[in-house]
């Protein structure tokens, strides 16, 4: 590492790895909310407030999580699983002929139930037992099968095809290797400061190039009503409670626990600490706020990200200083409208040309927790089964799982949480003999 957690750092660097966090949350935050807004019903300015919204609690909880939970710089960001959620909830209502008004502020009573239901979880202390049950082959599975499931956007990303179409785009294609290759080129050949910038750079040359080739979006700017502007409470109405719905911010909030403990564990893993139970408990209290804030300030759910792992592993700083400024500066981008969306314009080709650098480098982290298990022949079974089923799972068209119940439809057709909840079973049933604890009880 160049910079561990606590390590002193000189001002220029500090505002140059900040700057490269904050257009990392940007890429990450950014892209999101703007894929699952249409199928909630949101148009225009409704979907620029919730992504400034959305880019403020990215500040927010970052800062309280790398504070008071987990305490490593990882970004607290919108959930893929909750796209697939949101975007399920949504082709429902609309095929029933449902109110998405209403659908909007079940979705916001949901997650205030779901937040609550997790910050009591980490009070209780019982996390240790929920985190005993990911095993480094469980947590191998998990960072392998989420860039595999992630793979199929990182490629409509490069083609230009994010929001739907089937014609590959030139202008994109050349963003999306421009910014891959910078990266990959400078981790290859570069050295010393260039090397932890890495990421910013290649970002910045994918966007110059972007707006050169006249991929560059802002159009939200014009639809902007205020200059300044605080985010609002309840932006979709008052909360109302759909017992469907309750179970379902319960389920998925719950499920997500599989993303927050391979993320923490992972990040521990490349800083060579050691876990302790009460960052544990720390960190679901704070999961448990960010799942409640999501439902005060509506927008997809939030969860640790797996990609600041590979952020860390790709440019070796670790200290928390220029993580703080990142997070700072989305909160600030979060209420100050014009500058917010002008970073929101940076292209999904561009956004997705730095995340498949990045986890690519996840992949390897996960190949290094296989190899931390110490496979047997029944652990291998298990791996291979939770492999096999969780990325033909992704392989499946969506209406092949329209029959089964509402609620566990968007649960049952993501693969990523059938391998993981798989993985956990079948070593549950195989284990060999009585698993060595991972998570220590010393104090934090």
């Amino acid at each position: 590492m160049k910079y561990g957690l606590d390590d002193p750092i000189e001002l220029n660097k500090t505002l140059a790895y900040g700057f490269q966090h904050m257009i990392l949350f940007i890429a990450n935050a950014a892209i999101m909310p703007v894929i699952v807004a249409k199928a909630i019903g949101l148009e225009h300015v409704a979907i620029s407030d919730m992504l400034l919204r959305t880019l403020f609690l990215c500040g927010v909880l970052s800062i309280v999580q790398t504070r008071f939970g987990h305490r490593y710089p990882i970004i607290d960001g919108p959930s893929g699983l909750w796209i697939t959620v949101l975007i399920n909830l949504g082709a429902v209502t609309s095929s029933l002929g449902g109110d998405f008004t209403a659908l909007r502020t079940d979705i916001e009573f949901g997650m205030l139930i779901a937040g609550v239901f997790i910050f009591l979880l980490g009070i209780s202390g019982k996390m240790k037992y929920i985190a005993a049950l990911f095993s480094p082959m469980v947590n191998g599975i998990f960072l392998v099968l989420m860039p595999i499931q992630l793979s199929k956007s990182f490629v409509a990303g490069m083609f230009g095809n994010i929001n739907g179409g089937t014609d590959i785009k030139g202008e994109d294609f050349l963003a999306f290797w421009i910014t891959a290759l910078v990266m990959l080129i400078i981790n290859i050949k570069g050295n010393g400061f260039l090397r932890s910038i890495a990421i910013l750079v290649g970002v910045a040359a994918g966007w110059i190039a972007a707006a050169v080739l006249g991929i560059t979006d802002f159009s939200g700017m014009e639809n902007m009503a205020n200059i300044f502007q605080l985010p609002e409470i309840f932006a979709w109405g008052t909360p109302t409670a759909d017992v469907g719905i309750i179970i379902t911010c319960v389920i998925g909030s719950f499920l997500l626990f599989a993303n927050v403990i391979a993320s923490i564990v992972g990040m521990a893993d490349v800083l060579d600490e050691e876990l302790t139970e009460k960052q544990m408990d720390r960190s679901t209290m704070c999961y448990g706020l960010s799942s409640f804030m999501t439902g005060v300030f509506p927008t997809v759910g939030f969860t640790v990200f797996a990609t600041s792992m590979g952020i860390v592993r790709l440019t070796g700083v670790a200290t928390r200083k220029p993580f703080y400024l990142g997070s700072a500066a989305m909160l600030a981008l979060g209420v100050f409208a014009p500058v917010g969306l002008f970073f929101a314009s940076i292209p999904p080709s561009v956004g997705y040309g730095a995340m498949m650098v990045l986890f690519a480098v996840i992949v390897k982290q996960g190949v290094d927790c296989f190899r931390k298990a110490h496979l047997t022949e029944r652990k291998g079974f298990a791996l291979g089964v939770s492999m096999l089923a969780g990325t033909g799972v992704m392989m499946q068209p969506f209406d092949v799982f329209h029959n089964l119940p509402d609620v566990i439809v968007p649960f049952a057709s993501n693969g990523l949480l059938v391998g993981v909840i798989l993985s956990v079973v079948l070593e549950q049933i195989l284990k060999d003999k009585p698993r060595k604890r991972f998570i220590s009880k010393k104090p934090s």
